[in-house]
């Protein structure tokens, strides 16, 4: 990935920001912004961004991690009283090519489910899901926590 998609330049959410896109705003403060998803999962996508430019999770300060998350659950409670279709709820974050992240400006995902909507994230059983070997896990639990 080239540094170009990560630029204040070139994020289409600064530009949101900035006020020269347009946007279906639900709510705003000093640290995050709220608004409608221009590509869905579902009716009622919505997505939190912090309102300055951070483009992976590691460059938002932890206190507005933590705004994000508290404005989740008021999103989630709006869609669960709304008249859109939602049976329950997920947040996602896509941080990074690999794991899909499009437009880097962090942001987090909240959008209504429903049974048999269609969407669902994709594994093979033959590969994940496995029981895993206690000792492996040791390992994982020993070299996560030496980078904390």
């Amino acid at each position: 990935m080239t540094k170009d998609k990560e630029s204040k330049e070139n994020c289409i959410f600064c530009k949101i920001l900035e006020g020269t896109l347009p946007v279906s705003m639900i709510c705003e403060d000093q640290e995050v912004a709220v608004f409608v998803d221009i590509r869905p999962i579902q009716e009622g996508h919505l997505l939190i961004i912090p309102k300055y430019h951070a483009p992976y999770m590691k460059d938002v300060d932890p206190a507005t991690l933590q705004h994000m998350m508290v404005i989740a659950a008021k999103m989630n409670q709006a869609l669960r009283k709304s008249d859109l279709r939602c049976e329950g709820v997920n947040l996602l974050v896509a941080d990074g090519e690999a794991a899909r992240q499009e437009v880097f400006h962090f942001h987090l995902h909240v959008f209504p489910r429903y049974k048999d909507d269609g969407f669902g994230l994709r594994y093979d059983p033959s590969r994940h899901f496995l029981k895993a070997d206690r000792k492996r896990m040791d390992e994982i639990a020993a070299e996560i926590k030496r980078n904390l």
